[in-house]
């Protein structure tokens, strides 16, 4: 119990950046239990659009992200087994849901999907040229 209190103590919260990219995906690919990068296998949009991360000792430990589903955004996130927990969980998605409503409040759904298409393009693009 007091490991869980310190490492809760030690987490924060930020917004995604490029440099980001490579532990976000080793962490979907945990989560899938598929190596896709590994594979060449392409992502989809149920990739999402990442938009925040929980760090742990400057450790990627989460990250969160908005997909489409029917039309509606979906926020979610993942995180390391190792760390998950409900209070963070509640915690990236609290920081979550404010950035969101910050960064596409007065954009339509379509260019949410437009948004998430155009990054999982670009990261499948980036993936096969490694």
């Amino acid at each position: 119990m007091e490991t869980i209190l310190k490492q809760q103590q030690n987490i924060s919260f930020r917004a995604v950046t490029i440099s980001d990219l490579k532990s976000i995906i080793r962490l979907y690919e945990q989560k899938q239990n598929i190596p896709f990068s590994g594979l060449n296998i392409p992502f989809d949009t149920d990739f999402g659009l990442p938009l925040y991360v929980a760090e742990y000792d400057d450790k990627i430990v989460g990250y969160s992200y908005v997909t489409l589903d029917s039309d509606e955004h979906a926020l979610h996130t993942n995180i390391n087994s190792k760390f998950s927990d409900t209070l963070i969980n509640e915690n990236l998605m609290k920081e979550t849901e404010v950035i969101f409503k910050n960064e596409w409040q007065n954009n339509s759904n379509k260019n949410l999907s437009a948004a998430i298409s155009q990054f999982v393009k670009w990261l499948n693009d980036s993936n096969s040229q490694n």
